[in-house]
């Protein structure tokens, strides 16, 4: 597994990188909540969304998707400034599949 983040500093005099953008301090507070619910439950609310959404052919799969795409699309902002240029591809992909079936559902 590849970590490239570094530990904060305790000196205030030394700057880690770039001052953090205002979606990234926003987000702070959800981020460490997030963190501390399990894995495994992400994955069962991600997975939920998604088998949901697609088995629905109505607009409740529709908004499903929605919901889905505006959490993807949130953490693929967030990590938008460290990805390469094929993972920002592969993420933009991935939220453009996934508006693609939600508005299917919702016309």
């Amino acid at each position: 597994m590849r970590h490239d983040w570094q530990m904060p500093s305790d000196n205030p005099d030394q700057q880690d990188g770039p001052e953090p953008s205002p979606l990234q301090r926003a987000s702070a507070p959800l981020l460490v909540q997030l963190s501390r619910v399990p894995k495994w439950a992400l994955l069962i609310a991600v997975l939920a969304l998604t088998i949901g959404g697609l088995l629905q052919e109505n607009a409740i799969g529709g908004v499903m998707l929605l919901i889905l795409a505006a959490f993807a699309a949130w953490l693929a902002v967030l990590g938008w400034p460290r990805l390469s240029p094929v993972g920002r591809l592969l993420r933009l992909l991935v939220v453009g599949l996934i508006l693609f079936a939600a508005f299917m559902r919702l016309i």
